[in-house]
């Protein structure tokens, strides 16, 4: 029995490190990642740098992208939905974590090739009283562009 607790163990651990390579990144920076989204909206690790943001719903991702890219950038948001995979997606996204994503956020990453790691998957991302679906999904439903998810929040965003 303790050998085959053991070969079970050797295997998780295989299938775990595959799916971290799978997401083209080490599970140091999604360790990092996971970490500072703890305690911070909006998380970017480009060129050695760790940098952070704060702020409400979409808004810090909105302003990241308004000013920067993510080439050669590893990024992780604390929820994503559609609105943010889009807006991902426009900044040039190509690896992201999150703990929260919605299956059609998974389909504009799939569709974009953007790899992504998450660790709970969901139908969709609510609203913050729970009762009915995100407002920023609302307006993304009809949307599959990214440009014109960020032309519409750029818009509806205050800088």
């Amino acid at each position: 029995m303790k050998i085959l607790n053991f070969f079970a163990a050797v295997i998780f651990t295989v299938i775990l490190s595959s799916a971290f390579a799978y997401a083209g990144m080490a599970k140091e920076d999604i360790d990092i990642l996971r970490e500072q989204l703890s305690e911070h909206s909006l998380v970017v690790i480009k060129e050695g740098k760790t940098e952070v943001y704060d702020g409400r719903g979409i808004k810090p991702l909105v302003d990241y992208v308004r000013n920067k890219d993510f080439e050669r950038a590893y990024a992780g948001d604390k929820v994503i939905g559609k609105a943010a995979a889009l807006l991902f997606v426009y900044g040039g996204a190509k690896y992201v974590y999150t703990p929260l994503i919605s299956k059609p956020a998974v389909e504009v990453f799939k569709k974009h090739h953007v790899k992504y790691r998450a660790d709970k998957v969901v139908d969709n991302i609510k609203n913050r009283a729970g009762d009915n679906l995100c407002p920023m999904e609302k307006k993304v439903r009809g949307i599959d562009s990214p440009d014109e998810a960020y032309k519409l929040f750029d818009n509806i965003i205050p800088q």
